[in-house]
């Protein structure tokens, strides 16, 4: 060791002390406490993404019921929308039913009164031909009218 000497090396680690003693005091309490602080925001973070995920879990599991919902009201709507159609249909068919039954009916009694109508104008021109062929062969008319009259009645009975 005859290039050292003790001196020198004690005053370096004195000066390496000083060193360390400054550097703790000016630089190394901040250093720790931004490091502390760091360790704090950094649990923050992770708290509030923990909780941040358990929202978002929350609020996805709650738009799903909704959705669910949703989609069960509307097929209820569309279920009591049908049966509304439905009904409505046969109502409306009903109703048509009941008209062309009452056209029909109406058809039927006009076609009746028409022949009724027909027949009166068909047998009183009948009676008219009768009367006057027989007024032509036999040249009393009073008498064939009151036989021919007694005839129609049993025809109309």
């Amino acid at each position: 060791m005859p290039d050292i000497d003790i001196y020198i090396v004690l005053a370096q680690i004195i000066n390496f002390g000083i060193l360390l003693a400054v550097f703790h005091y000016f630089i190394g309490k901040k250093l720790t406490q931004n490091i502390e602080q760091r360790k704090i925001q950094l649990e923050k973070l992770r708290t509030a993404e923990e909780h941040y995920e358990q929202k978002m879990s929350l609020a996805r599991q709650h738009k799903q019921e909704l959705l669910d919902g949703a989609r069960k009201t509307t097929a209820e709507l569309m279920r009591e929308s049908e049966i509304i159609v439905d009904q409505k249909a046969k109502n409306i068919i009903s109703i048509a039913h009941k008209q062309a039954l009452s056209i029909l009916e109406g058809g039927k009694r006009e076609v009746e009164k028409e022949r009724r109508s027909m027949l009166v104008q068909m047998k009183s021109h009948i009676l008219d031909v009768s009367l006057k062929l027989n007024e032509k062969m036999f040249g009393k008319n009073e008498a064939n009218r009151e036989y021919i009259s007694e005839e129609i009645k049993k025809m109309n009975t």
